[in-house]
């Protein structure tokens, strides 16, 4: 008798155990992998500057996306063991954190990594432009003109000086007061841009006490018409802003040329002075 209650109990412990299993099952332990930062080489000099602003990276591992995120970020993966890790930087276009898109113009970063459950392993994504680039207009201001010309209402132009500088040794700055009220600079040439879902971006370094316009002139039968693109607010620390162009080009069959523009209006109260700092602008596509 004192046997079979042995047995009874062992039994009865052994269907506890394992429904206790099954209701509480062994948890996986994900691997990790920690991104900081996106690091951008340029060697050739006819592509400019390698400052960037990719904020966010596009990822996938193993063949499975795993979303968009902002940067730094750990992620979590339960694809463990030796896997293709496939990540394109992002950026925000036109500073809208809603419109962020994989940056077209640097290639991808490919790497196969071991992953370990329980592991927290640093990736540092390394990228450059493509072969394919186009690059329409640069103007990093090291030299003593500037490629813009300016309408004869302009109270103030571009000014080269190395007190303020994003990269090199110089950056172009527009200086705002009560006399200087107004300023405007144009490409020195009109551009022939692609249509379609071609992706064309101007994009450039900024720091300014004074907002700025980013717009475009579509040139029609002779015609120029301003088209504002994007007003940039006042920023204290050098900053990397995108302007989406392909979508205004889309929606200009009929125009012949384009020419890119920059306006600004000294806005700032109590008679203060204001000034607006370019550096390292480009116009890119395909």
């Amino acid at each position: 008798m004192k046997q079979l209650s042995t047995r009874l109990f062992g039994m009865i412990f052994l269907i506890a155990l394992l429904g206790c299993n099954l209701i509480n099952p062994k948890e996986e332990i994900p691997a990790y992998i920690r991104i900081d930062t996106v690091q951008v080489v340029v060697h050739d000099i006819d592509k400019g500057s390698n400052s960037h602003n990719m904020n966010n990276i596009w990822i996938s591992v193993g063949g499975e996306n795993l979303g968009v995120f902002e940067l730094p970020v750990l992620l979590p993966t339960y694809d463990t063991g030796m896997q293709t890790l496939t990540i394109r930087p992002g950026i925000k276009l036109n500073g809208i954190g809603a419109s962020r898109i994989a940056y077209p113009f640097f290639k991808p970063y490919v790497i196969d990594l071991e992953l370990y459950a329980g592991k927290i392993q640093t990736v540092t994504p390394v990228t450059t432009y493509k072969s394919e680039c186009d690059f329409r207009w640069m103007e990093d201001f090291e030299d003593p003109g500037v490629s813009f010309n300016y309408p004869d209402y302009t109270d103030t132009v571009f000014q080269n000086q190395n007190m303020v500088v994003k990269g090199g040794n110089y950056s172009g700055a527009i200086f705002l007061n009560k006399k200087s009220r107004f300023f405007e600079a144009t490409s020195r040439y009109d551009f022939d841009l692609p249509r379609h879902a071609v992706p064309i971006i101007l994009e450039f370094d900024y720091l300014c006490t004074n907002s700025l316009e980013v717009g475009m002139y579509i040139i029609q039968d002779g015609a120029a018409v301003w088209n504002p693109l994007v007003k940039i607010k006042p920023m204290d620390h050098w900053n990397r802003y995108y302007v989406d162009i392909n979508t205004t080009v889309n929606s200009e069959p009929n125009a012949d040329l384009f020419r890119m523009g920059l306006r600004a209006e000294w806005d700032q109260p109590d008679s203060l002075p204001s000034v607006i700092y370019l550096d390292n602008l480009k116009l890119i596509t395909f």
